[in-house]
């Protein structure tokens, strides 16, 4: 693979005559050019910032046209996405960091991700099935076309080549999926018989040539727990979404925010474009890339957000093995026979390609998985079970939701479907509905399974705090109560939609991630499943910002002297990024440190007047010219995270169901606190920075050799526009566009020696309304809409988003067509 970029391949021009051929379906004749009419076809008119308006007469045509633009702008991620799903990561870039290119390919593969993708190809309905034909023909073709020249970081790449239609509804599956996402505890987990000696990392370059296989160093090593655990969280993917009610909105109708926080480098970006079948299907917004469809967006009647469901789509079983057979492990009365599916995988080492065979176990609830620390019993292990194992749906759900043309329509698309595999839905309507719905997907489990489990954690801390810090819920694995119940769930074994969260408001209804249970604020939920996430608990500072950002009552006015919203005002509240953890804490913070300007910290006396007087002149802001934002980043983010909502050695008031949204609060300990601001003025003075420099000389986005000063907060800060500073991705081939350091300076959690590099968060960004004219919108792709260095549009929106400017989003023929910058025809060969 050539590490240089090459220079994009000029299209050919096509003419406005026929690029309105196609658009009006009308007035062509094609006898006139003698050429045999193609399977596909459909007009791609791009206008501002590389935005395609895609138009085709069928779902196949719109299908080809939608990938043969994406693979334009995102070719190599595009590439990415599908050998990862097809078991082959490590065969391409080796066994990666912590082995987990290997990992991922051995689950791939012991989970028949191929095998599943067939069937599930093979059960969508015509229109689904000929979307995704399509779109493998659109991404075919402009593979062919480019000869290996691809351009960006996969130019003449050998696996940038060809995929079938079920090669991309593999990547589907591995999307929904979440145990491809805990690769390294599932290839960790054998009972102790089968389970290989312990033995120190292997150097792979020092080992013999003839070798028949290859021993992956610590792959039969487990991750750390948290790891795991935060994996299966879907690490660092969140999001907020606000729909505002009639009675909330300037103007009656509904508004909608989304504000998805996702990863600005790899294969989870989002990709923006506007897909047309004319009286057939209109939405506008972005999907994740190689995926058909709108995730994200709205039409003429309805438009849509998500945030990632705090739900438990996993759950643990511990198993009891047989002391006599340990291949064996007790259910109710008698002892169920593990099984096992030996799986073989190609690795590049440095001495070429090998073979790997691993053996993944299972029992009957799923596969094992190792979870450190949980049990020192070796006769004790755990099995998964996930409840998207049979989503097959997704595409489906979003095709009914795009094309939903009232509120009770949009809520019936979930309903027939319940496909959404791991978030929320945030919808508002012209006629000023707001709704939440979680429609992620759950076990349904027995009201004995979750009274045993209730009991379980109250008895056991230290499961309780692993429930409500990182989802963890383990059942006894041995008790025939605790399997899944049968409904009448179009997905197997799952809640039914009744049983599913779903709140409506005149108000407004939001979501960061939390449960459902304060959705909406004023009207509490009732608890359902506590697979659906716990309520009467403590929520994140993020999710307390958000609420005192929408509040009447709060002490942000941002709805204005009438306390109704227009899309301006959304817009400015966002992008204030008031740090609501400042508002909570700095006063008394402050108070400590002007009572104590020497403090003494390892027996060195450490001067904090300069300290003081830097937070105390702070806008208790985090936009890129705030001084004072980075000496209070280092401070906060020196206690751990769960200490912002969980935690008593932060906040000296602790939680009170009664008042979540104000609730813990006060600085708890004042020594504890001045130790952390001294040991965050120590770090910065040790690196030369200025204790007073702005949040933008050291946030910054990084795009090749353009670096942007960006505004945002991390989730420690309480701020809603979440910007997470740290090393982008667990494996840096699929970062390779990535010009910043991994290297964290002395003790920080987050500051890098390139500064806090900006690898996560706010990505398409968007704020929706109504007037009698129809929609009306604007957005942001934070990253930019290509991912290819060589491409205007590479960072022409990372400027924009630096900047706080908003851009219009086209959505009527009159606009797109005053606005257009190209207008073409793609089509396949035949």
């Amino acid at each position: 693979m050539s590490s240089g970029f090459a220079t994009p391949r000029v299209k050919r021009v096509i003419s406005i005559f026929g690029a309105l051929c196609v658009l009006t379906m009308a007035g062509c004749d094609q006898s006139e050019t003698n050429l045999p009419t193609p399977k596909y076809s459909a007009t791609v008119v791009k206008t501002e910032f590389g935005i395609p308006h895609i138009t085709a007469d069928s779902w196949g045509s719109l299908g080809f046209g939608e990938a043969y633009t994406a693979a334009e702008d995102q070719l190599c991620n595009m590439a990415l996405a599908l050998v990862q799903s097809r078991g082959e990561s490590a065969a391409v870039f080796g066994p990666g960091p912590k082995n987990r290119n290997a990992s991922r390919d051995i689950v791939v593969k012991a989970l028949a991700i191929s095998e599943r993708a067939q069937r599930a190809l093979a059960e969508q309905t015509p229109p689904i099935r000929e979307w995704i034909e399509g779109y493998a023909a659109g991404y075919n073709q402009y593979v062919t076309e480019q000869q290996g020249n691809f351009g960006s970081w996969c130019d003449q790449a050998d696996w940038v080549r060809q995929a079938t239609a079920e090669e991309f509804m593999a990547q589907y599956v591995t999307l929904v999926y979440t145990l491809p996402r805990i690769a390294g505890a599932i290839t960790a987990a054998a009972p102790p018989i089968a389970k290989p000696s312990a033995t120190k990392a292997t150097d792979m370059t020092s080992m013999p040539r003839d070798h028949r296989g290859i021993r992956i160093a610590a792959l039969d090593e487990a991750p750390a727990l948290e790891d795991t655990l935060t994996d299966m969280k879907l690490r660092d993917m969140g999001s907020n979404a606000w729909a505002i009610g009639t009675k909330r909105s300037e103007n009656g109708k509904g508004l909608l925010l989304a504000n998805p926080h996702y990863p600005w480098y790899g294969i989870a970006r989002f990709w923006e474009k506007h897909l047309t079948i004319p009286g057939v299907y209109n939405a506008y917004g972005a999907g994740l890339i190689g995926t058909p469809g709108v995730a994200i967006g709205f039409n003429d009647a309805v438009g849509w957000s998500h945030t990632v469901s705090n739900s438990k789509r996993t759950v643990m079983y511990q198993l009891a093995l047989n002391p006599d057979d340990p291949s064996q492990y007790r259910f109710e009365d008698d002892w169920r026979s593990l099984t096992s599916t030996d799986v073989s995988i190609t690795i590049k080492t440095p001495e070429g390609l090998v073979n790997k065979a691993h053996t993944v176990w299972f029992s009957h609830h799923g596969p094992l998985m190792a979870l450190p620390g949980l049990s020192d019993d070796p006769m004790t292990v755990f099995a998964v079970r996930d409840a998207n194992a049979e989503n097959i749906h997704t595409f489906a759900q979003w095709q009914a939701m795009g094309s939903a043309q009232s509120m009770d329509a949009f809520i019936d698309a979930h309903r027939q479907y319940n496909a959404m595999p791991w978030v929320n839905t945030i919808a508002a309507s012209a006629d000023g509905r707001a709704v939440y719905i979680d429609n992620s997907n759950v076990g349904a489990l027995s009201n004995a399974a979750i009274g045993a489990w209730h009991e379980t954690i109250k008895a056991v801390p230290k499961l309780q705090y692993l429930f409500l810090s990182k989802g963890l819920v383990i059942l006894d694995g041995s008790k025939a109560m605790n399997d899944w119940l049968e409904t009448d769930s179009p997905i197997p074994n799952t809640e039914p939609f009744e049983r599913r969260p779903l709140i409506e408001s005149e108000q407004y209804v939001f979501n960061a991630n939390d449960s459902y249970w304060l959705s909406d604020p004023e009207n509490p939920a009732a608890s359902l499943s506590p697979l659906y996430g716990p309520t009467m608990t403590p929520r994140s500072v993020r999710t307390r910002m958000n609420i005192a950002l929408l509040r009447p009552d709060s002490d942000y006015d941002y709805a204005g002297d009438d306390g109704k919203f227009s899309r301006g005002e959304i817009q400015t509240a966002l992008f204030s990024n008031d740090s609501l953890t400042a508002a909570m804490l700095l006063p008394e913070l402050l108070s400590a440190c002007r009572a104590n300007p020497e403090h003494t910290i390892d027996e060195a006396s450490v001067s904090l007047e300069e300290a003081c007087a830097v937070l105390t002149r702070w806008d208790r802001r985090f936009n890129s010219e705030s001084r004072g934002a980075v000496l209070f980043r280092e401070w906060i983010t020196r206690y751990p995270y769960d200490e912002t909502y969980l935690g008593s050695s932060l906040f000296q008031n602790s939680f009170n169901p009664a008042q979540a949204a104000t609730t813990p609060s006060g600085l708890a300990n004042s020594d504890t606190a001045l130790d952390k601001l001294a040991e965050a003025v120590l770090l910065l003075q040790g690196e030369g920075i200025a204790l007073d420099t702005a949040l933008g000389n050291l946030q910054i986005g990084h795009r090749l050799d353009r670096q942007y000063p960006l505004h945002g907060g991390n989730r420690h800060e309480g701020i809603a526009n979440l910007q997470v500073t740290n090393t982008p991705g667990n494996n840096p081939t699929e970062t390779p566009v990535f010009s910043g350091s991994d290297a964290f300076v002395a003790d920080s959690n987050s500051l890098s020696e390139t500064g806090y590099n900006v690898v996560h968060g706010s990505s398409f960004i968007m704020t929706l309304g109504w007037t009698e004219n129809g929609p009306e919108a604007e957005a942001l792709l934070s990253y930019s809409q290509s991912g290819d260095p060589n491409s205007p549009h590479f960072d022409d929106q990372t400027q924009l988003y630096a900047e706080k400017v908003w851009r219009p989003i086209r959505y009527t023929p009159v606009d797109i067509e005053e606005n257009a910058v190209s207008t073409r025809i793609v089509s396949s060969a035949n």
